[in-house]
This record gives C-alpha cells, sequence and structure tokens, in this order.
C-alpha cells in the first residue's frame, strides 16, 4: 500500500514537471507580464516615506491618574490614534483645522498611529514606561516638521487637554504656596525652639509618595515644591524626547510585491494552461 502510494505521488510529481515543461513558454510570459505590471505600478505610484518619534505627555499627570500597567499614556496614545479616522475617510480639511496645519500638509499624512513603550525587568515581565512611540507614514517627506508642529498644536488645543492643563497649573501655584507658608512656619517655630533651647528639628516624618523617611520638614518640603516646579515647567500636553527623524529613503515594497505577483501569476498561468489542455 506505502509502495502504491508512493508510486502514485512520483507518478503526480513527474506529471506535474511534465505539464510545467510543455507551457513554460506561456507560464514564463504570464509571470514576466506580471512582474512588469508590478514594476511599473511601483515606479509610477505616489511614494510614501516611514519615520518615527519618541514622545512623553503630561496629561496623566494633570488627571491625577494612577500609574496603573499601561494607563500612564492612554490618553494621549487615544488622542494620537484618532487622527487615523480622519485620515482613512480623506477628512482633510478636519485634519488641517485639528492640525493647524495647511489642507497641502494634511493631505500628505498616510497613517499615524501611537503605541505604549515596555521595558523588561529581570523577571521577564514587561511594564509600561511615560514615554510611547509615534509612528508616522507621509507622502511629502519635507511636511515631516510641519506635522511634527501640528501634532503639538493639537494637544495645547484640545479643551479636554487645555482645561485639565488650567487646574492643574492653577492647584500647583497654591500648593506652592502653600508649601513655602509652611516652610516659613517651620523656619518660625525652629527660630522660637532655638530660643527656647527646644530641638525641633528631629521629629521624622514619612513620605507619603515612596515611603522614604525624613527627619528635615523642611527639606521634604523643600524637595516636593522643587519638584512641582519641573513638573510645572515640563510636562507639556506633547513632548518630543525625540523628534521625527528626516528620512529620505521611499518605502516601495517592490521586491514584496513582486515576489508575490510572480506567484500569484504562476498559479493563474498554471489555471488557464490546464484549461487550454483540457480543451
Amino acid at each position: 500500500m506505502a509502495m502504491t502510494e508512493e508510486l502514485n505521488l512520483k507518478e503526480l510529481f513527474s506529471n506535474f514537471v511534465k505539464f510545467n515543461s510543455r507551457n513554460k513558454k506561456f507560464l514564463l510570459i504570464f509571470m514576466v507580464v506580471s512582474l512588469l505590471s508590478v514594476i511599473l505600478f511601483q515606479n509610477f505610484k505616489t511614494p510614501y516615506y516611514e519615520t518615527k518619534a519618541i514622545c512623553m505627555s503630561g496629561i496623566s499627570e494633570y488627571e491625577r491618574q494612577e500609574q496603573i500597567e499601561d494607563l500612564s499614556q492612554r490618553t494621549a496614545i487615544d488622542l494620537i490614534n484618532y487622527l487615523q479616522i480622519n485620515i482613512e475617510n480623506k477628512d482633510f480639511s478636519q485634519i488641517s483645522k485639528i492640525l493647524g496645519v495647511e489642507s497641502k500638509v494634511a493631505s500628505t499624512i498616510k497613517r499615524i498611529e501611537a503605541e505604549q513603550l515596555y521595558q523588561q525587568d529581570m523577571n521577564e515581565k514587561f511594564y509600561a514606561l511615560n514615554k510611547f512611540e509615534i509612528s508616522l507614514t507621509v507622502f511629502d517627506n519635507a511636511k515631516i516638521s510641519d506635522i511634527q508642529n501640528g501634532l503639538i498644536y493639537y494637544f495645547e488645543h484640545n479643551d479636554f487637554v487645555q482645561n485639565y492643563h488650567e487646574r492643574y497649573l492653577e492647584s500647583n501655584i497654591n500648593l506652592i504656596r502653600d508649601i513655602e507658608d509652611e516652610i516659613q512656619l517651620l523656619g518660625n517655630i525652629r527660630t522660637e525652639g532655638a530660643k527656647n533651647n527646644l530641638d525641633v528639628s528631629s521629629v521624622n516624618i514619612v513620605n507619603a509618595k515612596d515611603g522614604e523617611v525624613v527627619s528635615n520638614q523642611i527639606v521634604l518640603l523643600s524637595k516636593l515644591r522643587e519638584e512641582l516646579k519641573v513638573n510645572q515647567d515640563l510636562l507639556k500636553p506633547l513632548m518630543y524626547v525625540q523628534e521625527f527623524a528626516n528620512v529620505d529613503q521611499k518605502e516601495d515594497e517592490i521586491l514584496v510585491w513582486a515576489l508575490l505577483g510572480g506567484f500569484i501569476s504562476f498559479l493563474i498561468g498554471l489555471l488557464v494552461a490546464l484549461i487550454k489542455e483540457v480543451k
């Protein structure tokens, strides 16, 4: 039985080779025409360019959001990915309005996508970073910088982000003022304590943020104040850790499409050749 199956397979393979040999000119012409069509299409179609940027956003801090898994940059990522809806619908007038750029700049965007960045620890567990990556595909690489600035405009003029940012700055200013008043009060208490030979500088307090024990309240409050000031100055709605790379090499995918086109044309050629022989 096994020998019979082996002979059948050999006969089938032999017939297939003979069939290809009989129709090799027809199959070759079919494949050449297909490959030439792919090459011509790739050369005459509008070229596009792919680039990436690494970003941060202060939105999660404005929202006082707990840093759980990949939530730290989720709002910013969703805002970027929302743009793809208008791009797929070719609603470039809306994109132009959202990004604050000219319509001819908006129309060069082919695709935009944001993804959370992760890091792997020693236990091979992945955890979310406070950064995300934006992948941008455009038809005109000279417009990359305009789109980059347009994304900043988009975040800074979004009503949701703008309102949260304003409230965040307001609350920070109030908190910094309260901290400075508390530092002043503690300084006065220490001055009075020194006059009365009382040591009030050795009281231990615990920093609720990281559990650190600090014996000097003024140092802890000063550290908190400086952190608030840094965040207030640097935590913008959208910041570029690394701007979009300037790219000159167009993505034509000619090799992939040529191989795929050649394979499909070969299959179609086999079918047509078989129909011709049957007739």
